[in-house]
């Protein structure tokens, strides 16, 4: 029971938290904009948006960012909302990024309930497993690569986004490969 908990709590915990820091970010931008009197300047926009709110958000969901590349530039608005204190934008790429914050959380639970509870599987398990974590390398290598491509910006936020994306992919990488590692050491004993 206790895994059933875990396997939905922590990527709907994971997505009501990105919403929120979705739906506050606009007014953390307009607040900060305000103050620094740069109202209606390209520049300061690319230079502080997304607001710290939005860059942590997007940080710790980076491979969601990965899963939702496709969409990234599918701005279309789905929800639109404008007040006088926040905007509340929810378009393609974001859904996409919010669906892509409930598969890859959803994949850590399950990945932590594997290792909770060890079961005996049969060959052609296995090497699905064995692809799997090859899948899983490859998902790694690619974080990292569109984190490296986010980091070498000019733009502050994008930088301070991928360099949290290079942690995520070396994490991934090295997690993946560890788990080939140890697969193939116990296969062939």
């Amino acid at each position: 029971m206790n895994f059933v908990h875990r396997r939905f709590f922590l990527p709907f915990g994971q997505l009501v938290l990105a919403l929120a820091c979705h739906i506050y970010e606009p007014h953390e931008y307009r607040v900060g904009a305000r103050r620094d009197g740069a109202v209606n300047n390209p520049e300061y926009t690319l230079q502080h948006s997304p607001a710290p709110v939005g860059m942590i958000s997007r940080g710790v969901n980076f491979p969601a960012l990965v899963l939702a590349y496709p969409l990234r530039n599918a701005g279309q608005a789905i929800f639109e909302r404008n007040g006088d204190y926040t905007l509340i934008w929810i378009g393609v790429n974001d859904l996409g990024f919010f669906i892509g914050i409930v598969f890859f959380w959803y994949g850590v639970a399950r990945i932590q309930d594997r290792n909770a509870e060890k079961s005996l599987t049969a060959a052609w398990a296995t090497e699905a497993t064995t692809a799997g974590l090859v899948c899983g390398a490859i998902f790694g290598v690619l974080t990292g690569a569109y984190a490296i491509q986010m980091a070498s910006t000019r733009w502050r936020p994008e930088r301070e986004i991928g360099a949290f994306g290079v942690v995520w992919g070396l994490v991934l990488i090295a997690y993946f490969i560890r788990r080939l590692a140890s697969d193939f050491g116990t296969e062939r004993r």
